[in-house]
Parts: structure tokens; sequence; C-alpha cells
């Protein structure tokens, strides 16, 4: 018996899963303005807390889960830890948004 229209949906099924989880991480207004500022350039939390207007915690906290959703990535420098975009897909997909949100009716 072919199995693969059931590997076909299934991976389907994985795929819009992880879609939604970026929809969502998108969807919190501190994680939107961190991708933003970081589609610019790299910062470390102390630059975000002060560009944001968040707690440290916060902010780190945030990073986090968009660390383990794979849309962000850390490098350490020295004593202190830089945060950047994961690859060139988010900053499109931010560029894209933005784009689409400043279209002119």
């Amino acid at each position: 018996m072919n199995n693969q229209p059931n590997d076909r949906i299934n991976e389907n099924h994985v795929a819009i899963d992880q879609a939604l989880l970026l929809f969502h991480m998108l969807s919190n207004p501190t994680r939107f303005n961190i991708l933003f500022l970081l589609s610019v350039e790299e910062m470390n939390v102390k630059e975000l807390e002060r560009r944001i207007g968040q707690s440290q915690s916060a902010i780190s906290h945030q990073l986090t889960l968009m660390r383990n959703a794979k849309l962000v990535q850390s490098i350490r420098i020295g004593r202190k830890r830089y945060y950047r975009l994961q690859d060139g897909h988010v900053r499109l997909i931010l560029g894209l948004v933005m784009n689409h949100v400043s279209e002119e009716k």
C-alpha cells in the first residue's frame, strides 16, 4: 500500500503548524518590535531595553521564545550577547508585512 498522499498531508500539517507559530510570534507587540529593530542591526538586551522601554527580564523572555522558534540567534562578543535575525527569510517576512500595511488603499 502506498502512503505517499498521507505523508504529504502530514507534512502539510507540520508546515501549517510552523506557519501558525510564526504568526503567533509576530502577533505580540514586544516581539514584533524586537524583530523590527533587529532587522536593522544587531543589538544586546540592554540596547533593546532602552529602545523598547520594557524590562530586561521581559525582553530576555521574548528573545528566548524567538530563539526557540528560530526567528533570532545570538552571538557572544566579549561579555555581551548580541541578537540578530535568524536569516534573510525573517527579514523578508517583516519587510513584506510592513510594505503591506503601508500601502495606500
